[in-house]
């Protein structure tokens, strides 16, 4: 658990320096002071005076600080109640509204170069990933499993139904089921084009996902069909001494037939221990074998078992395909990020789908751990995709228009431009303490839900 927290606050802080990195080398160049230059925060381990600037490395490895000057003209603006800020060489506000407004969108525009920085890494290094075919099955076809479904599926309204295969989807083609959950990702409530194989003839015709309110994805009632065959068989399983083998092909249970996985789970969920008699074919063989089944504590059957995976690998873009792939990414993952608000106001339950800085350490540290284990190339791909996906939520957080916040100050940089006048020192300040507070209120939120999420 330490060294997960280790990773997730050494993740989060190299997104967030990234950040603060933009803002220094800004207001370097447009001549703004910048008085002190942190990696991390709490108090100095290290720390050294370059002209102007002091360097420090403090004891918290949780991102890092930009602090230009302007602090001490501000806070003689508001005691003295003056009309406006007073002039010094190198202050904040002592630079023309544009150079302010580049200064503060540095911090973000340098988040979405890290971010494509680091998604076209993984394009370039490459990697695999493991899924199941593009066959399907209707989940309302599997009560026991899925539940009761209170209306008809997306899926089951386009016609779609169990066995079938999805070909195409809003024009794109499938090739696996993830491409089925990345071409859905952002579709909910919109109307797309569909293509798929039925008792082998092609059938066009049209879907619209539901909105997954946990997630925020489109959703249409599907599972992935996956072949009741035998792939691998963890040691201490009951099915192994059993007599299951690798290699078997399940086709019945307690003399019910049985077409892929699903069929087995929903004829064996009875929600108690139990034994059950499985059909096999070996090595062009039938037999049969008896084996005991475990249950979870909601009654829930463990057929501990591993069948077939698709291991799919990404091609070689070469470098400059692989740097236009990551930006494309980045900017799709920001389309992403612009959606969810939207989604806000369709019941997204934002208990589940919001993300606070705690959970987010915990999320990266753990991604990080469990990646790595797998071998380096898995766990640098894992990490730089996590960290580019943060790293653009990042700047889009930054991007919001809220006074406190670098969306709300280049919007008041703006209208400084465009008004040819400066904010009275006093509206500045107010508009500050109503940022803060709206800051406030949605970090309470956040750490609110991140605890709420350990203790479940």
């Amino acid at each position: 658990m330490i060294l997960t927290i280790i990773l997730g606050l050494l993740g989060l802080g190299i997104v967030i320096f990234i950040h603060e990195l933009g803002h220094f080398i800004v207001a370097k160049a447009v001549h703004i002071e910048v008085e002190s230059f942190a990696l991390g925060w709490g108090p100095k381990l290290f720390g050294m005076t370059r002209g102007t600037t002091e360097y420090r490395i403090n004891i918290l490895p949780i991102g890092g600080y930009c602090r230009m000057k302007g602090e001490y003209e501000f806070k003689e603006a508001i005691e003295k109640k003056l009309a406006s800020f007073p002039y010094a060489e190198g202050s904040l506000f002592s630079v023309s509204p544009w150079q302010r407004f580049l200064t503060y969108a540095a911090g973000p525009l340098f988040n979405l170069i890290f971010a494509s920085i680091l998604f076209a890494s993984v394009w370039g290094i490459g990697y695999e990933f493991q899924t199941f075919s593009n066959r399907i099955i209707l989940a309302s076809d599997y009560p026991l499993i899925y539940g009761e479904e209170e209306s008809v599926s997306p899926a089951e309204a386009a016609g779609l139904g169990t066995g079938d295969t999805i070909i195409s989807l809003d024009g794109k083609p499938i090739a696996h089921f993830k491409d089925i959950q990345e071409a859905l990702l952002d579709k909910a409530d919109k109307q797309l084009e569909l293509t798929y194989l039925h008792e082998g003839r092609t059938v066009q015709g049209y879907i619209t996902p539901e909105l997954n309110r946990q997630t925020g994805a489109g959703v249409i009632g599907i599972a992935p069909w996956i072949e009741p065959r035998v792939t691998d068989i963890p040691t201490g399983s009951l099915l192994l001494s059993s007599g299951l083998r690798v290699g078997d092909t399940i086709t019945s249970v307690d003399g019910t037939q049985v077409s892929c996985v699903v069929d087995i789970y929903q004829a064996i969920f009875t929600g108690r221990t139990g034994s059950h008699t499985y059909g096999i074919v070996r090595d062009g063989q039938q037999i049969t074998i008896e084996a005991v089944t475990e249950y979870d504590e909601d009654g829930r059957p463990i057929f501990n078992a591993i069948f077939p995976l698709e291991t799919v690998s990404t091609p070689d873009y070469g470098f400059f395909g692989s740097l236009k792939r990551g930006v494309a990414e980045t900017f799709s993952t920001f389309g992403l990020a612009i959606h969810s608000i939207a989604l806000m106001f369709k019941g997204l339950d934002l208990s589940e789908s919001m993300a606070g800085p705690i959970k987010i350490t915990y999320l990266v540290g753990t991604a990080t751990a469990e990646s790595f284990s797998q071998g380096l190339l898995t766990g640098i791909t894992t990490v730089f995709r996590l960290l580019g996906f943060i790293s653009t939520a990042l700047c889009f957080a930054n991007l919001l228009p809220i006074p406190a916040l670098d969306g709300g100050q280049m919007i008041v940089s703006i209208a400084e431009a465009v008004l040819h006048r400066g904010f009275s020192p006093q509206n500045y300040y107010r508009l500050q303490i109503i940022g803060f507070g709206i800051l406030m209120t949605i970090m309470a939120f956040t750490i609110f839900n991140d605890l709420a999420f350990f203790l479940r």
